[in-house]
C-alpha cells in the first residue's frame, strides 16, 4: 500500500497512546534497571511505531533491536507487558504495509521467533507450560495475519478499480470514434448542400435557401456533437454513418432469427432526433441483447422505446432463468452508463422481481 508522507494524526495518537501505557508501567511495573533506564526502554519500543506505515519493516528491526539492547544491558524477569503491545502493532503493520509480500512473510516470522525466544532469555521467565508459548504465537499470528487479510483486501479493491478504469477508457475511446464518424458524416452533408445551394443560386434561390438552410441546421448539429468528443479520449474514423433507432428493428429481428426470443414495442412518435444521441440510444439496446444473450440464454426478452417531448426512454428486460447469477458491472454496463452520462442521461440495470432490466434515460438536449 502506498506509505504517506508524514505520519498521519492516527498514527501520532497511537504512538502517544501506547508512550503512555508503557510510561505508567515503566514507573508501576517490577523489572530490572533504574527508573531512568525503564523510561528510555519505554520510549525506545514505542516512539518507531510512528513510522510504522512508511518504513514497517524497520520498524519491527528497531523494536527487536532495543527488546535485545534492553536483555543484554538489564537482565532479569520484566513484569510489564511491553514490548508486546507495540510489537503486535508493528507485527499488524508489516503485513499490511511492507513493499514486498516475501519481507511481509519475514517480518512476521522474525516477530514470532523474537517472543517465543524471550521466555529462553529470561524477560517473562520460565513458561509454566506449552499453553502460554501457544497464547504468545497465537497473538502475535493473529495480528500478522490481520493485516495479511486488511492487504489482500486492498489489493483486490485496487484490481477491481484499476479494471473499471480501463474499461471506461476504452468505452470512452470507442464513443469517442464513433461520434467522430457522426461528425465527419455531417460535415460532408454540410459540403454537399453548401455545394448544391452555390450550383442553384441563381437559378432557383428558394431551391439554395432551403439546402443553406439544411447545412445550417446539419452544422449545428455537428458542433455539438464536437463538444462530446472533447469530453472523451478518441482517434480517427470513416465516413460511414453509425447505426441510428431506426435500425432497432433490424438489430432485434438479427437477434431473433438467432435463436433469442425478443418483442419490441414503440411508443410516441419518434421525431428528430440528435444523431449522437440516436447512436449511443442504439448502442445501448444492442448491448443490452447482447448481455441478455451472454448472461441469460435464450430467455424471453422485451424491448421497448417511448419518445416524449423531452427525450427518449429505453428498457430491455428479460426472465431470468433460475440458478443464474445477477449480472454485475461489467465492461457493457460500464459502457451504457458512459453513453448516457455523456448526453446528461441516465441508466439503471439490476433486478426486477423475477425479470432483469436495463432502463436508460437519454434527454434530446444535449447542451
Amino acid at each position: 500500500m502506498p506509505a504517506p508522507s508524514r505520519p498521519r494524526p492516527v498514527d501520532v495518537a497511537l504512538t502517544l497512546a501506547l508512550l503512555a501505557w508503557a510510561v505508567v508501567e515503566a514507573v508501576t511495573a517490577h523489572g530490572p534497571g533504574t527508573l531512568g533506564q525503564r523510561l528510555v526502554y519505554a520510549v525506545g519500543v514505542t516512539a518507531p511505531v510512528l513510522w510504522r506505515r512508511r518504513a514497517p519493516l524497520w520498524v519491527v528491526a528497531a523494536l527487536l533491536s532495543v527488546l535485545m539492547v534492553r536483555i543484554a544491558l538489564m537482565p532479569g524477569m520484566e513484569d510489564s507487558t511491553f514490548p508486546f503491545p507495540s510489537l503486535l502493532v508493528a507485527t499488524f503493520s508489516a503485513a499490511l504495509y511492507a513493499e514486498r509480500r516475501w519481507s511481509a512473510a519475514a517480518a512476521g516470522v522474525a516477530t514470532v521467533v523474537a517472543m517465543l525466544s524471550m521466555f529462553p532469555l529470561g524477560y517473562y521467565g520460565e513458561p509454566d507450560g506449552v499453553g502460554q508459548v501457544v497464547i504468545l504465537g497465537f497473538f502475535v499470528c493473529g495480528a500478522w495475519g490481520a493485516g495479511w487479510l486488511v492487504r489482500r483486501r486492498a489489493d483486490s479493491v485496487r484490481e477491481a478499480e484499476r479494471a473499471t478504469g480501463e474499461a471506461v477508457a476504452e468505452e470512452r475511446a470507442r464513443i469517442a470514434r464513433e461520434i467522430h464518424d457522426v461528425v465527419a458524416h455531417s460535415l460532408s452533408i454540410v459540403a454537399v448542400q453548401a455545394g448544391a445551394a452555390e450550383a442553384l443560386i441563381d437559378a432557383e434561390p428558394e431551391t439554395a435557401r432551403e439546402h443553406i438552410a439544411a447545412a445550417r441546421r446539419t452544422a449545428r448539429e455537428a458542433l455539438a456533437e464536437m463538444r462530446h468528443v472533447l469530453d472523451v479520449t478518441g482517434g480517427g474514423g470513416g465516413l460511414a454513418p453509425q447505426p441510428t433507432l431506426e435500425r432497432v428493428a433490424d438489430l432485434v429481428d438479427d437477434v431473433r432469427d438467432a435463436g433469442l426470443p425478443v418483442t419490441l414495442t414503440v411508443d410516441g412518435i419518434r421525431g428528430p432526433v440528435p444523431a449522437g444521441v440516436d447512436l449511443a440510444a442504439f448502442r445501448i439496446v444492442q448491448e443490452a441483447l447482447t448481455n441478455v444473450r451472454r448472461h441469460a440464454g435464450n430467455a424471453p426478452t422485451t424491448v421497448r422505446l417511448g419518445y416524449d417531448a423531452e427525450g427518449i426512454d429505453i428498457e430491455v428486460s428479460n426472465a431470468m432463468p433460475a440458478g443464474v447469477a445477477v449480472r454485475g458491472a461489467g465492461r457493457g454496463l460500464v459502457g451504457m452508463r458512459e453513453r448516457a452520462r455523456l448526453y446528461g442521461g441516465t441508466v439503471f440495470a439490476g433486478p426486477d422481481g423475477d425479470r432483469f432490466a436495463v432502463r436508460a434515460r437519454l434527454p434530446w438536449s444535449t447542451s
